[in-house]
Formats: structure tokens, sequence, C-alpha cells
């Protein structure tokens, strides 16, 4: 063989193994354990701990199959309900809803709640408030500025109503 064939071979040769070698860049690396510890989320929860009662706006009994509301009028529904609130940035607020009441007086009802419990704010419940039993207060008006003949004779089921824990505020650590 010549050298310039036996120079090309062994410079094709170098170049194949270069190429072959050119991904494998290594480079020293190590690891250790985080630790290894169980990591559990916390939870939001409301239960109801009695049977509520319907009264009228000044607190005598209300009946609501019976008794008929007019514009202006308030019926209240109050319960007692057990918070269960874990989590050490938890921030929750409760609200009662009509979305799941059904007739055609639901347009001229309008719906807040209220709380007879100390400490308790109810846009601002915490894990601090976990496992506290709270008075709860719905109040159902009837929009007093409900004019002409709406509304009149209507009805609304109210067993689609509800009282919704929900948290309020993102976590207040979760900004890296």
């Amino acid at each position: 063989m010549k050298k310039n064939t036996k120079g090309a071979i062994a410079l094709g040769a170098a170049a194949l193994l270069l190429a072959g070698g050119a991904g494998t860049y290594a480079a020293w690396s190590d690891e250790a354990s985080l630790g290894g510890d169980t990591v559990t989320a916390g939870q939001l929860k409301i239960t109801p701990t009695s049977t509520g009662a319907w009264t009228w706006g000044d607190d005598t009994t209300f009946v609501p199959g019976t008794d008929r509301i007019v514009p202006g009028d308030r019926v209240k529904y109050s319960a007692a309900y057990r918070l269960d609130v874990e989590g050490k940035n938890l921030v929750a607020s409760l609200t009662p809803a009509l979305g799941g009441v059904s007739g055609g007086l639901v347009d001229y009802l309008d719906v807040n709640a209220t709380t007879s419990t100390p400490g308790i704010t109810l846009s601002n419940i915490t894990s601090a408030d976990n496992g506290k039993t709270i008075n709860v207060t719905t109040t159902i008006t009837f929009k007093a500025d409900t004019k002409d003949k709406e509304g009149m004779g209507e009805s609304a089921n109210l067993a689609g109503s509800t009282i919704t824990l929900e948290q309020t505020a993102p976590a207040s650590n979760t900004t890296p």
C-alpha cells in the first residue's frame, strides 16, 4: 500500500473515532435524598350538624309549603355546620347560592348569609376555624322593587339551594 492510502485510512479511522465519541462527553454527577417524607393534602369541608329551621325576617315560624311571600318579604334558614379546614395557608369563604333552585319566582329572589358565631367571618375562614361549628343564617329576600304582576303566583323549589365553602386566596407561599 502506498503511504498516501495508509495515511487516508488512518485519517478516516481517526475521524470515525472522533465522530463516534462526540455525543458521549461525560461530566461528574451525584445525588442525595430529599428526605423521603410523606406530603399530605389538607381538606376543606362543610357538614350540617343539625336540621335547620325556617323563619320570617322577624323570627316567627315560616312554613315554606304553606306561607306565601310578597315583594319585600324576607325568610331565613338557620342551621349549624361543622367546618373542616386543614392547610396552613388555606383561606376560604362561605357563600349561599340559589343556582340549583327552580321555578318562576327564582328571578325575583336575592340571597345572602350571616353568622352569629363569635370570631368567625364568612369571607375569611382559615385553619384556625378547623373543627368549629358555625351557625349560619341564609336570608332569602323577595326583591322589593318587583313591579306590576311579576312573580305573582309563582313558586321556587328551594331544594337546590346550597351553601358553599370555597378556597378564595392562593397559598401565600406559592411563589418560588
